[in-house]
């Protein structure tokens, strides 16, 4: 096993190069527009050096997959160094075991030839293969952490939720602690949820499926790391159809950027939009969802337009996530004291349901259910909203779960 001590200023370069060359660090940084549409960040938000600041100071030793070298930083005393190394060679060892390398970008599916169901099923698919790297190596560090006393994570839980929330609790990390919730969650999802993750299917399955199992089958979607009943049972959820896009904006829209919107997605946004709420009461119902941000040819550089798309698993669910959504729209725009939302009624729509704000210059938000499905469009002029509208909520496809046997 390679080995190496390393600097600040070598740990500054690491990250900055991570940056750089990261596919999903790319694809945070172009989707700012998106973050900020969502208010899931501030309008005034550097995403690239506050995300460069989040990085430098979380780093506390890492597992280089392209060099096979472990990197532990040389200012650190040699017996903290012993419980981060427990961490970083259990990377290596799932390393040796399926290179993480290709295992980690892999989760396309066969069967879906249209490459917008493909990006959101990868999407899902690599995020929760981070989730199993990330939770195996957690576990495997706490055990290591547990064993003085002669416990580990399955006999103490007690002791690993304390480790659990201090991990979370920013005390000794100012800049995650201020940093907002969609980064700081997201920073942080792979090493809470990913060790919740593995420690349920090992209590439930024992540790061999915890992990040579995992890597051999790993979840599917980020449902399945944050519900691990639904990765024992294998309950898959069959993503929307998705119709041609770029024909439903055009002429006068262009494709800016598109993704997938998973169960975490819904618990960030539940976050967001409704503090101090269980964020379960919305993403257990989650049944699938995707985004389209799109630029009008002749609006500004920073000005975008927004397709959001989601299904649940009752029209009850969809209009609590519709009504959760609506409630935070005036936090996002400057929206005049004592103003509301137009709601419509159902009945001459086909069974359409929901709200609407007109906001003048600022444009459109309709927030729209049809059954289990709601779409909402912010920015777009009626007549292109009108054909998004009839296209999307009028196709009468549902998801579905299928479980098969484990």
């Amino acid at each position: 096993m390679k080995r190496k001590l390393i600097t600040r200023d070598q740990v500054e370069r690491f990250v900055e190069k991570r940056l750089k060359e990261d596919k999903d660090t790319q694809r945070l940084e172009r989707s700012q527009l998106v973050l900020k549409k969502f208010g899931m960040i501030p309008q005034d938000y550097d995403l690239h050096t506050e995300f460069l600041r989040l990085l430098s100071e979380q780093v506390a030793a890492y597992y280089d997959s392209k060099t096979k070298t472990v990197n532990l930083l040389d200012w650190v005393q040699p017996e903290l160094q012993k419980t981060v190394l427990a961490h970083e060679l259990t990377h290596a060892l799932q390393d040796q075991a399926v290179d993480l390398e290709k295992w980690g970008m892999a989760g396309a599916k066969d069967d879906l030839p249209q490459p917008d169901q493909q990006e959101q099923v990868v999407e899902e698919a690599q995020a929760a293969r981070q989730n199993v790297t990330e939770g195996q190596a957690m576990v495997a560090m706490i055990d290591y952490t547990l064993a003085p006393a002669g416990v580990n994570i399955l006999t103490a839980p007690d002791a690993v939720n304390a480790m659990r929330v201090a991990m979370t609790d920013g005390k000794d990390a100012p800049v995650l602690a201020s940093a907002p919730i969609f980064l700081r969650e997201s920073l942080l999802m792979p090493y809470t949820f990913g060790l919740d993750f593995v420690r349920e299917v090992h209590v439930k399955k024992g540790k061999t499926a915890a992990f040579a199992g995992m890597l051999e089958r790993p979840p599917i979607d980020t449902r399945q790391v944050m519900e691990p009943d639904t990765y024992i049972s294998r309950q898959d959820v069959t993503p929307p159809t998705i119709p041609d896009l770029d024909k439903l904006i055009a002429p006068d829209y262009q494709r800016y950027d598109f993704g997938g919107m998973g169960e975490y997605d819904i618990y960030l946004l539940a976050k967001q939009y409704a503090a101090g709420t269980d964020a379960r009461t919305y993403y257990t119902h989650w049944r699938g969802g995707y985004y389209l941000a799109v630029r009008a040819k002749a609006a500004p550089k920073d000005e975008i337009a927004l397709i959001y798309f989601s299904r649940w698993d009752s029209p009850e669910a969809a209009l609590a996530f519709a009504t959760l959504y609506e409630s935070y729209v005036p936090k996002r725009y400057k929206v005049p004291v004592g103003m509301a939302p137009n709601a419509s009624v159902a009945a001459n729509e086909g069974g359409i349901t929901g709200f609407r704000w007109d906001l003048g210059q600022q444009g459109t938000v309709a927030i729209q259910t049809r059954g289990s499905d709601v779409l909402i469009l912010e920015g777009f002029d009626d007549t292109t909203a009108n054909r998004i509208r009839n296209a999307l909520l009028h196709d009468t496809s549902r998801a579905t779960v299928s479980t098969a046997k484990p």
